[in-house]
């Protein structure tokens, strides 16, 4: 495909897979609601017909609808992982450290992670040559980027892929601790979509600064990146226990998670979700004020 060459051409990929999708379905989808709602009226606007691009039997295939939602933006870079065109990106859905690292530099990222997909596809949709499809894709990855980057388990350890190897006890549907943080944390919740949105909307001013004029700094998705990196490092996540500066595996063996651990965690996985739209929110803004009128 054509738009394909526009995407990936000169760019350097590392083809590790990761084989669990960040936030689920419902974390996605949540922080593509909540953001639309804070754009400004005019990337509002612009967004909505950029969806009218998406070719009626893309979005059949990969949506299972002839047109995509607001919320189907944030789901779509995980439904099109089953398109073997996409299997070069698999690895700009997170980024990985050492164990003996505190921080994320971008020296993690010479193949390309999620930083540099921040970075590739907020300068596509900027770009007024691109048709509205190749720019809606691009609009597509950065809302998926944006939720990956705020799940902890995306900026972590490669040696257990992120937590998916880290065999954890304490929830029925959730046996590694990357599931638990993509699923199991928001489901346990206990409320329905409708209530989850409500109770993040009312969680209080987010961090965000939806004005189209102020400009992306790609050292904000590096801080970012490392807030997510002390959630996955702190003793609350039971993800790892630091000994000598080197985050050590917390146990050998599948262990038992805390009974509090979804009153500790949830809290945290629900800012990071509020975070996340904000913020979203602020970078769309100013990458779609270039955009057509």
């Amino acid at each position: 495909m054509t738009w394909g060459l526009i995407f990936w051409l000169g760019i350097a990929l590392s083809l590790l897979p990761t084989p669990a999708y960040s936030w689920s379905d419902t974390g996605h989808r949540l922080t593509c609601e909540l953001a639309f709602e804070q754009l400004q009226p005019s990337s509002q606007t612009t967004l909505r017909r950029l969806m009218t691009a998406m070719p009626a039997d893309h979005a059949e295939t990969f949506l299972s609808r002839a047109e995509p939602t607001v919320t189907d933006l944030c789901v779509w870079a995980d439904k099109v992982r089953k398109d073997r065109a996409f299997d070069r990106v698999a690895s700009w859905h997170y980024v990985n450290v050492d164990r003996n690292q505190s921080v994320v530099g971008r020296d993690r990222c010479v193949t390309g992670c999620i930083l540099t997909a921040i970075d590739t596809h907020l300068a596509l949709i900027r770009d007024k040559a691109l048709s509205d499809w190749a720019k809606l894709q691009a609009v597509m990855f950065v809302a998926h980027w944006i939720g990956d980057i705020h799940q902890p388990m995306h900026v972590s350890f490669a040696d257990d892929l992120g937590g998916n190897r880290t065999r954890v006890k304490g929830y029925e549907d959730c046996n590694n601790l990357h599931g638990v943080w993509d699923y199991c944390l928001v489901k346990e919740s206990g409320l329905s979509y409708l209530e989850l949105v409500n109770q993040l909307r009312r969680k209080g001013d987010v961090d965000t600064r939806s004005i189209a004029s102020v400009a992306f700094d790609p050292s904000e998705a590096l801080a970012w990146a490392n807030e997510s990196l002390a959630i996955a490092r702190h003793p609350r996540t039971q993800y790892c226990k630091v000994d000598g500066g080197v985050c050590r595996p917390w146990a050998s063996r599948q262990y038992q998670l805390d009974p509090d651990y979804q009153s500790l965690n949830w809290p945290i996985a629900a800012e990071r979700l509020k975070l996340a739209s904000g913020r979203m929110a602020r970078l769309l803004d100013w990458a779609l004020s270039t955009g057509p009128e």
